[in-house]
């Protein structure tokens, strides 16, 4: 009778344990599907911070902000690995929303500008394609790079009742802090 006791107590603790974590995936996806723009604006950015872009682009509404093609898994992951924020301020509007974000990233004025030196010099010396890329993660990683902060107010909007990222000019410049300045100068 005893046995009979601990089975019975042993499958009521592995039903208990089933219920919590069916409530745990149930909130999760409710946080993931959030109808709250800061949710989304968080989402976006952690999964750029741990360089998954495919999950990233759940909370983009528009063009894909960067295509998982486009780099390696190292680089992914660099591009935002020191990526930090704080939402400042959201303001709703019926089906948009206006988000104030405080981001701290790596400046990639510098790591464009020196990688440019050192791919220029490179090609010159006829170094490959694949050697030219490295110097770009070789800037990536470079601990001499610093980080630059930057406060702007990105769009959000509500698609199918899920508030999503609107990919565009301001979301890229607050991002990749000085990209587009390193990008006009190079012209």
């Amino acid at each position: 009778m005893n046995e009979k006791k601990k089975k019975m107590s042993w499958v009521a603790t592995l039903i208990g344990v089933m219920v919590i974590l069916v409530i745990a995936v149930v909130l999760t996806v409710m946080i993931v599907t959030s109808s709250d723009p800061k949710k989304s604006v968080d989402g976006l950015l952690t999964n750029l911070r741990e360089g998954d872009f495919a999950k990233a682009q759940e909370f983009i509404s528009g063009e894909d902000l960067v295509k998982d093609e486009e780099f390696g898994a190292e680089t992914q992951k660099l591009l935002f690995n020191k990526m930090t924020w704080k939402v400042t301020k959201v303001t709703k509007e019926a089906e948009k929303a206006k988000v104030e974000i405080e981001v701290t990233n790596k400046d990639f004025k510098t790591i464009v500008n020196n990688y440019m030196q050192k791919a220029l010099k490179a090609d010159l010396s006829g170094a490959t394609e694949k050697e030219i890329e490295n110097y770009f993660i070789e800037e990536l990683k470079s601990e001499q790079v610093q980080t630059t902060t930057i406060t702007k107010t990105i769009e959000a909007i509500k698609e199918e009742e899920k508030w999503k990222v609107v990919s565009n000019d301001e979301l890229e410049e607050v991002l990749l802090p000085g990209l587009q300045e390193a990008i006009r100068s190079l012209s």
